[in-house]
């Protein structure tokens, strides 16, 4: 858990360095190459990689995406924080390309099983990421009401959680898109304002602002508040100002047309919508580009501009090439519209009939699909008949014979109950054998442990009570004697006295920590960290919401158990920095240390564990705890993690 969250705070640290980047920005990419080749860390470059192979999925450049995807997961080693992250990319990509949306969620609920375990600012907002995706992911499977119970219940909470405003901004806008889909307008401008304000406050994201005002308005025009529409569309327009070369303002030319349109403004409408034209053009949003341009024979036949509707009409038609069959007889007839309007009856016919054969060749296929839909519905009928007289002469054949088997399987059922019992009643013996012997165990173990505890105190005590006075007394003496007879020998005595004082003292501590008794288990264990630090090793202490209220006797075998473990890495790992961070949740506590010093292996070490270590496993075993080493030979680095139940 502590080491995800150190790679959580590395991969915000480096988010930081290129926040002022949109991934819009041209120079997104870029930097994050540069990051690849120039990073001080095979972390760094892993995130980077992924950063990379994300962009390029959103650009539908599978192999980039695809190559830049290995690359990270190649970095990554064997880091579960760099795993989530690759499972996070790998399902935003799966989403894009041709794996499909099973496969894209499959990944992302992987990933967010890993990043659930840190509960820290910076991985709540990559779970609110990876749930909008997720969100996403079951609209285009049109469970648009899914959609809103994850933006509402997860991305939202984490977001607030993570603290990023603007994140908490985009799902509001993504909830109100996805009510506007399921017909619930008014709803929906409820989640357009949440999202506005939030986004209005940022300042730093117009174009997600402006995406937020382009729905907004578009809501707005759906319940009839055409004033409200014009609104929200001015303040689009004043963000739109220097980003005219975005997708976004394609739909809001669409928008702003369509609104000047519902107030008769024929001209304004028709100039807004070429606007809108010349930019799908420029960036080819071949879709796009005719949406308008449908728009834009609607309106000039509003003016009764048939000639110029007529040629946008045709010039519809050139680009239909990838449109459903429908949509194309749709154009056709609209083509033969315009050339009767315009009197011109001899092409007007010639696109009736290219209608007529469309829409027949559309009705043909339907046809089929209905027939051939039939044929299969009655040649499964006809087989589900002969099977079903197949199985009523089987059932009359098997019949008698069942009546004769069913004696001989109530018997069997009966001899193997009584059987099972049996075997059940004998495994639960041993195994309530097995648990009592197991519980005996740990309590001699605790009854030894809490000897040593009470033995400690005494011998601690009369350390410091008794022989710890006696020695200050002659230490007292010889300074005396020094003051009336100043002599070498008796100086290097007194140094060798006190320095023995000093050792004498360190033992009782050591054996009964005062700091415990007298101010509790967090002060205690601050001033043991501070008492192993040195110009050789570095131990970072984290103590986060440890209670007062732990009873005593559990708060010493606490400190036993992270003493015993920082001994350990002081004379065995050989390590340059530690990491001990110890939390608690109600009544478990958390300890987590990690190194990075030599590893050991984990098997030897369960076969030939030292006295320390087995202190450590019994002290986790009355505590009804659990603990979990991981550690290999062949690689730096020591993990332990170990939950305690610490309930009076």
């Amino acid at each position: 858990m502590g080491r995800l969250s150190i790679f959580c705070l590395l991969f915000f640290s480096y988010q930081t360095t290129f926040a002022q980047l949109l991934e819009t920005d041209k120079r997104y990419p870029d930097s994050l190459q540069y990051v690849v080749k120039h990073a001080g860390t095979d972390s760094l470059k892993a995130i980077a990689n992924f950063a990379l192979s994300r962009h390029w999925g959103k650009q539908r450049d599978d192999k980039k995406a695809n190559d830049y995807l290995a690359e990270g997961r190649k970095k990554s080693k064997n880091s579960r924080y760099l795993y989530a992250l690759y499972l996070y990319s790998a399902g935003i990509n799966s989403a894009y390309q041709d794996k499909g949306a099973a496969v894209a969620k499959n990944f992302l609920l992987k990933a967010d099983s890993i990043f659930a375990y840190t509960k820290t600012k910076e991985c709540n907002l990559l779970r609110a990421k990876l749930w909008n995706n997720y969100s996403i992911l079951l609209s285009r499977e049109n469970k648009q009401q899914q959609s809103i119970d994850i933006l509402l219940n997860k991305v939202i909470p984490l977001a607030r959680a993570s603290g990023d405003v603007a994140m908490e901004g985009v799902a509001y806008h993504a909830v109100a898109v996805f009510m506007d889909l399921v017909a619930q307008s008014e709803k929906a401008s409820v989640y357009f304002k949440k999202s506005i304000t939030i986004l209005e406050n940022i300042k730093t994201d117009t174009v997600r602002l402006a995406r937020a005002y382009n729905n907004s308005a578009r809501n707005s025009m759906v319940r009839n508040k055409f004033k409200e529409a014009g609104a929200t569309i001015e303040k689009a327009r004043l963000l739109f100002k220097n980003h005219t070369n975005i997708p976004s303002y394609v739909y809001f030319c669409g928008f702003e047309s369509y609104y000047l349109l519902m107030l008769k403004q024929y001209g304004k409408s028709l100039k807004a919508l070429n606007k809108g034209l010349e930019t799908a053009t420029r960036l080819k949003l071949t879709k796009e580009r005719n949406d308008l341009l449908i728009q834009k024979y609607n309106i000039l036949n509003a003016q009764q501009n048939y000639e110029e509707g007529k040629n946008v009409i045709l010039e519809i038609i050139k680009s239909d090439s990838n449109t459903y069959i429908e949509n194309k007889a749709t154009h056709y007839k609209q083509a033969s519209e315009s050339y009767e309007l315009l009197e011109n009856l001899p092409e007007a016919f010639k696109w009736l009939k290219k209608y007529t054969l469309l829409r027949d060749s559309a009705n043909n296929i339907r046809l089929k699909e209905e027939v051939n839909a039939l044929e299969i519905k009655f040649k499964a009928a006809e087989n589900q008949k002969k099977i079903a007289d197949l199985n009523l002469a089987n059932q009359k054949a098997n019949l008698s014979a069942k009546n004769s088997r069913l004696l001989n399987w109530l018997l069997s059922v009966v001899s193997l109950l009584v059987l099972s019992v049996s075997i059940f009643a004998v495994y639960y013996y041993y195994n309530q054998k097995k648990l009592a012997t197991q519980r005996e165990e740990i309590r001699l173990s605790n009854a030894m442990l809490q000897g040593q505890e009470t033995e400690r105190y005494r011998v601690a005590r009369d350390l410091h009570d008794g022989l710890g006075n006696l020695l200050t007394v002659i230490k007292f003496n010889l300074g005396q004697l020094v003051k009336e007879k100043p002599a070498a020998e008796l100086n290097e005595i007194a140094y060798q006295l006190d320095h023995s004082i000093s050792e004498l003292r360190r033992i009782a501590h050591d054996m009964i920590p005062e700091m415990l008794l007298n101010i509790g288990l967090e002060a205690a264990l601050k001033d043991l960290c501070e008492s192993l630090t040195s110009d050789n090793l570095e131990i970072d202490c984290q103590l986060i919401k440890i209670k007062n209220t732990i009873p005593q006797q559990i708060q010493v075998s606490i400190y036993r158990i992270i003493q015993e473990l920082l001994t350990n890495v002081v004379k065995h790992a050989q390590a340059r920095n530690v990491l001990l961070q110890c939390t608690q949740q109600k009544n478990i506590f958390f300890i987590t240390l990690e190194d990075d010093g030599r590893g050991f292996d984990t098997n030897q070490q369960k076969e030939k564990a030292g006295i320390g270590l087995n202190n450590i496993k019994s002290r986790v075993a009355y505590l009804n705890g659990k603990m979990e080493i991981v550690s290999h030979t062949d690689q730096p680095g020591t993990s332990i993690n170990i939950e305690l139940n610490v309930k009076a």
